[in-house]
């Protein structure tokens, strides 16, 4: 019986594969719109709120798989950003936190002036803080967009990612402590995640760099040091208890600092990053039920609205100083909408721990992730192409990371 039972576990899994596939190569081919369009589509469609192959209760059989598919895309992001271009573009940095504090600001204000807690309005502020990094980097692999927009798109996204993260653990230290009373552990278990977190990115960091000395890691054949690299990182994450999320975009970041050549990415190793991003996507659709949805979709959308404005008025405001014309400064507040996937796994475990505040949380938050998973990649494609950094797609090796484009003329602009 219990083998019947995993056939059909994993034949319905198979179908919602093979449909959320075809959705995104049928959307691409036909209507020119972003695969992970489609991809999203079809999770929504295949989950609770469509025919219900899928739904919340298959997340803990995937999650190993969803943490890869963060850890892979994260670590590919970290390995974009480059110290040395932000040391001489720190309006750069500015812009970043400009963007961010106001998004956390007014989705916090217009919360709390809707009657929301003051605990469940800064944790819907926080996740709203970050951009999704599987939207960001797909589009611009897909794309191959490189220029001003896509170089400060790639540095937003990553550093609003810390951000979050940093911000929605620190808030989980506060909880423990005015639920349980623990301020010390609360405090030194916050500061336990963050500096683990910092050391593990740095291990990650030394470890690619000696292992790029030993192989020519843009080798296909060298894919599987790669990804014996992560999952390696992915084990001791675990083990050690801390997130999954930082230490692969820290270490990203690190590696690219340490050793600033070019990074080509196999395509075999892409192509599995392309088949983790469907799973990731499956999974997002199948946790939204019909319920959750009619509660939360209405306050999602003024979030999503509101949001949407201030990331927009965060990097207008600083455009010009940092390097970017008007046009440039509008199309970059446009391609941020996309919001990250990383609430996935963590209020999933802040549901275990406090399930009245994810009663009241969730609703919101997956309803925003469904509506921006959809709109965000066409927002992000119909943006680089007005940026005009769109290119063919020509070479058959995938890049994940190149020399910094030089800084448009400006107070801070300057050559990596």
């Amino acid at each position: 019986m219990m083998g019947h039972t995993q056939w059909l576990f994993f034949m319905r899994i198979a179908l919602s594969f093979l449909l959320a596939s075809l959705a995104g190569e049928g959307i691409c081919r036909l209507v020119k719109m972003p695969r992970i369009t489609g991809y999203a589509l079809a999770g929504i469609l295949l989950g609770p709120l469509g025919l219900g192959w899928v739904d919340g209760e298959d997340l803990p059989d995937f999650r190993f798989l969803v943490e890869l598919t963060l850890t892979l895309l994260l670590f590919e992001l970290g390995v974009r950003v480059s110290l040395r271009w932000l040391k001489y573009n720190p309006w750069v940095i500015a812009s970043s936190l400009l963007e961010s504090g106001a998004t956390f600001v007014a989705v916090f204000g217009v919360l709390m002036v809707m009657g929301f807690e003051v605990k469940n309005a800064l944790s819907i502020a926080v996740v709203a803080m970050g951009t999704s990094p599987v939207i960001v980097l797909r589009m611009v692999t897909e794309m191959r967009a490189q220029g001003q927009v896509t170089q400060r798109l790639l540095v937003l996204c990553g550093l609003n990612t810390v951000y979050s993260v940093v911000c929605f653990y620190l808030i989980m230290g506060w909880f423990q402590g005015t639920f349980h009373g623990q301020w010390f552990m609360a405090l030194f278990h916050s500061f336990y995640l963050l500096a683990g977190s910092l050391g593990m990115g740095l291990v990650l960091a030394l470890s690619f760099k000696l292992l790029r000395r030993m192989f020519e890691l843009s080798d296909e054949q060298s894919a599987p040091v790669l990804f014996g690299l992560l999952l390696l990182l992915q084990a001791f994450l675990v083990a050690l208890e801390l997130p999954v999320f930082l230490a692969p975009l820290l270490g990203g970041v690190l590696a690219k600092h340490f050793d600033p050549r070019p990074h080509l990415w196999p395509r075999h190793f892409g192509t599995a990053g392309s088949i983790l991003t469907i799973i990731l996507f499956m999974m997002t659709g199948s946790l939204l039920t019909r319920n959750e949805f009619v509660v939360g979709v209405g306050t999602a959308m003024i979030v999503v609205l509101v949001r949407f404005v201030a990331k927009g008025l965060g990097v207008l405001l600083l455009g010009p100083v940092s390097g970017l014309n008007l046009r440039q400064s509008l199309v970059l507040g446009v391609v941020l909408i996309p919001m990250a996937e990383i609430p996935l796994v963590e209020l999933m475990d802040m549901r275990a721990l406090y399930p009245q505040m994810g009663v009241k949380i969730l609703p919101i938050v997956f309803s925003m992730m469904n509506v921006l998973e959809i709109v965000g990649p066409m927002a992000v494609q119909w943006g680089l192409i007005r940026a005009r950094e769109f290119q063919e797609k020509t070479s058959s090796s995938m890049p994940i990371a190149k020399r910094s484009p030089r800084p448009a003329p400006g107070p801070a602009s300057a050559r990596d």
